[in-house]
Formats: structure tokens, C-alpha cells, sequence
């Protein structure tokens, strides 16, 4: 029994030190992701900006693009396309990736949802995107019988030398708007955790 813990112990501290070289490893051969744009925007849900719906008993979808998809309205709505997102995919090319995911939620509860603090590798093809929540200035600024909101979000990034992450898990933080600090910078601090891949994989 004690030789059988052992063994496990020593093969998943194996595990946790090979994601730790693939990790440093893509660093050192793509570069770091930096951010280069994003935007977020809150709307009442069924003013739909991307084509589908959220998965059943979730309040989060989100994707990654690599490469510009064939056809941008096989993504977004005619509403999101005459508005700030019309181009923003073709920003996927080369060492560029684009992340674009919403999140729904109750009017009350209204909040952002923007990139925080710079993305990293944790894997051979996995980044991890720290994001961060904050309430709107003015709740009151949006439609009263508008019982539901949701914040459409897009960022692209540059990824140096190298392919771009296939998989990210985004972290979320919550903003203290009194201090203007982002609470959570440490992992145990998130507040909800969601996983992204690609559009194409869906």
C-alpha cells in the first residue's frame, strides 16, 4: 500500500514538472502572448451578437481563432457585423490569434469582462488569460425591461516566432472599483474558470 502512494505521489509530481518544462519550453520557442486589442460590450441577450446559443445550463461560450473563419458571418450576427466587431477576425493570422467568448447573466449582476493581467503558456498548446470582471459605471444606463444581459467580449493577441494556443482556460477576477485595483492575481483567487478552444473544433 505505502510502495502504491508512493508510486502515485512520484508519477503525478512527474506530470505537474513535464507541464512545467512544456510550459517554459514554448516559451522559449514561440515568445510570450502579448495582448494588442480588445473589447467588450453589454447587451440585453436577445440582442444576439454571435450566431448560437449557450450550452445548456451554462452561462458561458467562448472560442479561439486562428485563422480568420472562411465566412465572418457564420459567427456574428448581422447586428454585431454593422457594429465594433466587422473586421476584428481577420485579425487571426500568422502569430495572431483572436479570443472571442460571452457570458450571461442577470441584470443585477451586470458586468465587463476584459483581459487583465498578461496571458502565458501552461502547456505545450494551452495558454491561461487572466480576465477581469467589473460592473458597469452605470447599471441604470441600460434597458429597464432588459431582465437579462450579456457581455460579448473580443481581444487579439501576438504570439511571437511560433503557433498559437489551441486551448486556453481563462481566470476570472473580480475589480474593486474604490481602489481601481484587480483582486485574484493568484490562481486560488478566481472567481470562475472557464475553457476555450477553437471555433473550428466546436
Amino acid at each position: 500500500m505505502h510502495r502504491r502512494a508512493l508510486l502515485s505521489s512520484v508519477a503525478s509530481l512527474s506530470l505537474v514538472a513535464t507541464a512545467g518544462c512544456l510550459a517554459t519550453t514554448r516559451r522559449t520557442v514561440s515568445g510570450r502572448i502579448t495582448g494588442d486589442h480588445g473589447s467588450a460590450s453589454l447587451h440585453p441577450a436577445d440582442e444576439q451578437y454571435v450566431h448560437g446559443s449557450f450550452p445548456e445550463d451554462a452561462d458561458f461560450r467562448g472560442w479561439l481563432f486562428s485563422d480568420p473563419p472562411d465566412d465572418q458571418t457564420d459567427v456574428f450576427t448581422d447586428r454585431a457585423m454593422q457594429g465594433q466587431y466587422s473586421n476584428d477576425l481577420l485579425e487571426a493570422d500568422g502569430d495572431s490569434f483572436v479570443l472571442l467568448f460571452e457570458v450571461r447573466m442577470a441584470r443585477e449582476d451586470a458586468a465587463f469582462y476584459n483581459i487583465a493581467l498578461s496571458p502565458s503558456w501552461t502547456g505545450w498548446r494551452d495558454a491561461d488569460i487572466p480576465i477581469r470582471r467589473s460592473p458597469p459605471a452605470d447599471p441604470e444606463a441600460f434597458e429597464a425591461d432588459a431582465d437579462t444581459l450579456v457581455c460579448t467580449h473580443l481581444s487579439t493577441f501576438d504570439v511571437a516566432r511560433g503557433a498559437t494556443p489551441t486551448n486556453a482556460t481563462l481566470r476570472v477576477f473580480e475589480r474593486d472599483d474604490e481602489s481601481g485595483t484587480t483582486h485574484g492575481t493568484e490562481p486560488e483567487q478566481t472567481v470562475a474558470t472557464y475553457r476555450v478552444g477553437r471555433w473550428s473544433d466546436r
